[in-house]
C-alpha cells in the first residue's frame, strides 16, 4: 500500500510534487467532488432546520422593500417649528424654582428604592393641585417651607399648565411627610403621592426573521380590514400617544394630522429622541404611534388602525416616572385629546413577581393607595371631558391591578395574545372569576407587531405596549362614528363584541373592531325606519355631537351631551346635564312631521329651577336622511349658527 504523508518528518525529500500527486489526479478530483456534495447536503439540512425553527417560533423579518422603498413619499409635509410652552409663573416666590431652574431633576440609581414591592425615587414626593392659579402655587410652596424649613426640604419643580409640583425630602422621612402633609396644609386642595418609576411595556428582540404574511398577521383576527370599510377615522378625533420619543419625519408618521406635539422634559414641541436615551426608548414611541395612527395608502411600511384621526405626540423622555406620565396625560386631557394611549406602567421586584395570584390580589388592596386616589382623580377629570384612557396591561405575567393607575373600570386595560390567539405568556392579567374581579378590559395581538422605527426604518416586537395602540386605534374609530361615547359605553361594547380567549379567561376578550363599529353604528337613528313608524322615535336619544360649556363667553374646558326624551310622537323634553354643577337644564320639545323631514323645536332656554349657573339657548332641529339613510339633524340657534348632529338611541343617561 502506498504511504501518504501530510507534512510529517517522515515525508520523502525533494517534495516539489503537485498537491494532487499523492492520490493521483483522478483520485483528487473524486475527493473534491465528494467534499462539495457533502457541503451541499449539510447546507440543505441546515436550511430545513431553520425552516422548522421558523415555523415553531413564528419569527418574522421586515422585507427589504418595506425598509427601503423605491420611490419618495409624495405626501410629506413640513414639520411645525419648535414651540415653547408657558410653564413658569411670571413672578415665582422665593420658595419656588426660578425660571431657568424649573426642570424635573434627574434621578440617580442611588435614589431608587423599593416601596411595597415596586421601585420609586425615594427622596421625592409629587403634588397635584386642584384648580390652582399662580397665587396658589406660591401659597402652597410657602406653607410647605414653613412646615419644613431645612435645606433638605424644597420644591424642586412645578408646572402651572398641568398643576403639578415635585418636592425633595429626606428619603427616610418620605412616608411620614406624605401622610402628614394633607393634615398640615388644609386651606389648599391637593393630593400627595410618591414618584414611582415607570418603564416602556415592550421589549425588542435583536434578531427577527419575518415574511409578509407574518408581518401583517394580526390585522385579520381583529377584523381590521372589514372595519376600514366602515371608517378609517375622523380628523375630528384627536389621539394622544404618551410615550418616550417620536421620529415625526418618518414616512408613516409625517403628515398634516400632527397636532400640538409636546415634550414634558423639554417643555417644548420638540419630541425627537435625546442623545443619551437607550435603544428601546429611542424607537418605542414611534412604533406605538404608527401602530395606532400610522399613515395608510402611502406605499410605505405598515398602517395604523385609525389612519384618519389626528395625532398628538407627547414625549415623556426616557426616565419615565409618575410625574412625567401625569404631565403627559394631563396635557392630553387639557389640550383636547379624545383618546390617550399609555404603554407604560410600574416596575416590580422579583419578590412581587413570585407571589401567588391570591397574594398579588391581596397586595393590590393595600398597595399605592395614595397614588390610586390621584389616578382616580385624573380619570374623573378625563370622564368629565369625555377623554378615554387606554393602558397597556404590562408584561410581567402578574395581576394588572397591582399598578395603581390600572384599577377599576374608569380606563381601558389591554392584555396581549399570541399567534394562536391565546394569552401571551408575558401578558399581565386581571379577570379572576372566583373573586369577581374584571381588571383586564380587552385583549389584542401582542406578538410580532410591526411599527415605525426611527430614521425611516421598521421593526417588529412583542409586548402589551403594542397591543394597547391597536385598541387605542379601535376606540378612535368608534369615536369617529359617535364622539359622545363614554369610556363606560366603549368598555361595554368592546366586551359585548369581543371574542372569548380560548383556554384562559383571566384576560379580556379578543378585540373585534368591525363588530364594535357596527354596534355603534346600528344605534344611530335611521330616518327611513322612523318615518315608516313614528312610534320608533319614542324613547331616549342622545346627540352624537359634544357641546362645549361656556360661562360668560369663556370656555370651562368641559363638554356635555344633549339628550332628547321623546315621550310621544308629538314631543317630549330636551335637556343637558352639566358635569360640573351636576344639574339638568331642560325645556319642552315639540315635533312636526313633514313628508321628507322631521322638525323638532325647543320651547325656550334650557334652564334649571334651582340653579342659574347656565342657561342654554333653544335650538331648532331639522332632520333628514343622509346618503346612508341615517337621520342627520341640522341644529340652529337663534343667531343662525348651525351644527350637524346625529341621534343615538340609549337606554339610560351617561352623566
Amino acid at each position: 500500500m502506498k504511504k501518504v504523508y501530510f507534512g510529517s518528518s517522515e515525508a520523502p525529500s525533494g517534495g516539489n510534487e503537485p498537491f494532487w500527486k499523492p492520490w493521483g489526479f483522478g483520485g483528487w478530483l473524486l475527493r473534491l467532488l465528494g467534499f462539495l456534495v457533502l457541503l451541499f447536503i449539510l447546507g440543505l439540512l441546515l436550511n430545513l432546520f431553520k425552516s422548522s425553527r421558523h415555523n415553531e417560533t413564528a419569527e418574522a423579518e421586515v422585507p427589504e422593500d418595506i425598509i427601503e422603498p423605491d420611490t419618495p413619499d409624495p405626501g410629506r409635509v413640513p414639520l411645525p417649528g419648535d414651540v415653547n410652552f408657558p410653564h413658569d409663573i411670571q413672578n415665582p416666590g422665593r420658595n419656588l424654582p426660578q425660571p431657568g431652574d424649573n426642570n424635573i431633576p434627574p434621578y440617580d440609581d442611588d435614589d431608587i428604592t423599593d416601596d411595597e414591592g415596586r421601585q420609586i425615587v425615594g427622596d421625592r414626593l409629587n403634588v397635584i393641585l386642584d384648580a390652582a392659579d399662580d397665587q396658589t402655587f406660591n401659597k402652597w410652596a410657602d406653607e410647605f417651607k414653613a412646615l419644613y424649613p431645612g435645606d433638605d426640604y424644597k420644591v424642586v419643580y412645578y408646572d402651572r399648565m398641568t398643576q403639578l409640583l415635585q418636592v425633595q425630602i429626606p428619603q427616610d422621612e418620605r412616608d411620614q411627610i406624605m401622610q402628614a402633609l394633607p393634615t398640615q396644609i388644609t386651606d389648599i386642595s391637593f393630593y400627595v403621592f410618591p414618584e414611582g418609576l415607570m418603564g416602556n411595556l415592550g421589549y425588542m428582540p435583536n434578531d427577527l426573521v419575518f415574511n409578509y404574511p407574518e408581518t401583517s398577521w394580526y390585522f385579520e383576527p381583529i377584523q381590521a380590514y372589514e372595519a376600514w370599510e366602515i371608517t378609517k377615522g375622523s380628523p375630528d378625533v384627536i389621539v394622544a400617544i404618551c410615550d418616550s420619543y417620536f421620529d415625526l419625519n418618518h414616512d408613516d408618521l409625517n403628515s398634516d394630522r400632527i397636532v400640538k406635539p409636546y415634550s414634558v422634559v423639554r417643555r417644548t414641541s420638540d419630541v425627537k429622541p435625546a442623545s443619551n436615551c437607550d435603544e428601546t426608548s429611542f424607537l418605542h414611541g414611534s412604533m406605538v404611534a404608527s401602530q395606532a395612527l400610522g399613515n395608510m395608502d402611502n406605499q410605505r411600511g405598515t398602517a395604523g388602525i385609525a389612519p384618519g384621526c389626528k395625532f398628538m405626540p407627547i414625549s415623556l423622555g426616557h426616565q419615565m416616572t409618575s410625574i412625567t406620565v401625569l404631565q403627559g396625560l394631563l396635557y392630553a386631557i387639557y389640550q383636547g385629546a379624545s383618546v390617550v394611549n399609555l404603554s407604560v406602567g410600574d416596575i416590580y421586584t422579583d419578590e412581587v413577581r413570585r407571589l401567588s395570584v391570591d397574594e398579588q390580589i391581596e397586595l393590590s388592596k393595600i398597595m399605592s393607595l395614595q397614588e390610586q386616589a390621584v389616578w382616580d382623580y385624573v380619570a374623573e377629570m378625563a370622564r368629565e371631558r369625555n377623554v378615554t384612557i387606554v393602558w397597556a396591561a404590562g408584561n410581567e405575567n402578574v395581576f394588572t391591578a397591582l399598578d395603581a393607575c390600572k384599577r377599576g373600570d374608569a380606563t381601558i386595560k389591554v392584555s396581549a395574545v399570541d399567534h394562536n390567539l391565546h394569552k401571551a405568556e408575558f401578558s399581565n392579567f386581571g379577570n379572576i372569576e372566583e373573586y369577581g374581579l374584571q381588571e383586564a378590559t380587552i385583549s389584542a395581538p401582542g406578538i410580532d407587531i410591526i411599527g415605525a422605527k426611527p430614521y425611516n426604518t421598521y421593526d417588529i416586537g412583542p409586548g402589551t405596549s403594542f397591543a394597547a395602540p391597536i385598541v387605542t386605534g379601535a376606540v378612535a374609530l368608534m369615536k369617529s362614528i359617535d364622539p359622545t361615547l363614554s369610556t363606560a359605553e366603549i368598555i361595554e361594547i368592546l366586551r359585548e363584541t369581543g371574542k372569548p380567549i380560548e383556554g384562559d379567561a383571566t384576560i379580556g376578550k379578543l378585540l373585534q373592531i368591525k363588530d364594535a363599529l357596527m354596534m355603534v353604528k346600528d344605534n344611530i337613528a335611521n330616518f327611513d325606519d322612523i318615518m315608516n313608524d313614528h312610534e320608533k322615535f319614542v324613547g331616549l336619544w342622545r346627540s352624537t355631537t359634544l357641546l362645549e360649556i361656556t360661562n360668560n363667553g369663556q370656555s370651562t374646558g368641559k363638554k356635555c351631551r344633549c339628550y332628547y326624551d321623546i315621550t310621544s310622537t308629538e314631543g317630549g323634553s330636551s335637556f343637558i346635564y352639566a358635569t360640573d354643577t351636576q344639574k339638568d337644564y331642560s325645556t319642552t320639545l315639540s315635533i312636526e312631521w313633514k313628508p321628507s323631514e322631521i322638525v323638532m323645536k325647543e320651547a325656550g332656554n334650557k334652564t334649571n329651577r334651582t340653579d342659574n349657573t347656565y342657561s342654554f339657548v333653544p335650538l331648532t332641529l331639522v332632520c333628514s336622511p343622509d346618503t346612508a339613510h341615517q337621520m342627520k339633524c341640522v341644529a340652529t340657534d337663534p343667531n343662525g349658527v348651525s351644527t350637524t348632529i346625529y341621534l343615538r338611541k340609549v337606554t339610560h343617561r351617561q352623566d
